[in-house]
């Protein structure tokens, strides 16, 4: 997803990308120096003309992110990582943008996966031009609207390169009901009460039981 605007620069913050003043700014804005856009009254710089004077319009990182639940599926994560640089090479060949490879163990429903973090991390930094990934939910299973829309505040382009997320492994699938319900069903009875602990019980009985695994191999959700 691609803002529709380039990010702008508050006067201050386009000094100190500078290295100048912000009086030195505003004198270069009069002189038509350096390219403003007017939001009201103030004067703001875009990323584009920072970067012409600093040599930094390629500094920032194309993200290849890739994701797996657990450690038996390390072959899968193998194959989205070499998809993702493949794609790399072919698509964005002509770009100078430093590519980053990050991926993590863990289920989609976590926030706290580290590479994820430290992907969003380099975000918010403002260091990263694309984030891609061969599936959305390998990003994340929720809130991936949030992260649009913080993408989109970054100017940060987000790729994914299979719009069916449906071909998932199905103990990932399973992993993940398991701990939707292990989380609702905590709020709800307390985490470590007794009918907490049998809803759960009886939820992995019907989740491994070969019956539901067959079911959602031929009808995935």
């Amino acid at each position: 997803m691609k803002q529709e605007q380039p990010k702008l620069f508050r006067i201050s913050k386009a000094a100190h990308e500078l290295g100048l003043s912000s009086k030195t700014v505003r004198r270069w804005i009069k002189q038509e120096k350096i390219q403003a856009i007017w939001v009201g009254k103030e004067a703001r710089i875009p990323r584009s003309e920072i970067e012409k004077f600093v040599g930094t319009a390629n500094s920032r990182f194309l993200i290849l992110y890739g994701r797996v639940s657990g450690q038996g599926q390390k072959n899968d994560l193998k194959t989205q990582i070499d998809r993702l640089q493949a794609w790399a090479t072919t698509e964005r060949s002509g770009q100078k943008e430093q590519i980053l490879t990050l991926s993590d163990m863990g289920s989609g429903l976590k926030a706290s996966r580290k590479n994820l973090q430290k992907l969003l991390k380099l975000v918010v930094e403002d260091h990263v031009s694309e984030v891609v990934v061969t599936c959305a939910d390998r990003l994340t299973r929720c809130g991936l609207e949030y992260l649009q829309t913080l993408f989109t505040s970054f100017d940060v382009t987000f790729t994914v390169l299979e719009s069916d997320a449906t071909k998932i492994p199905e103990q990932e699938l399973t992993d993940d009901l398991l701990a939707i319900i292990t989380a609702f069903s905590g709020r709800l009875y307390g985490m470590r009460s007794h009918k907490q602990k049998e809803l759960i019980k009886c939820v992995q009985e019907v989740l491994n039981a070969p019956e539901f695994l067959s079911d959602i191999h031929a009808d995935p959700l």
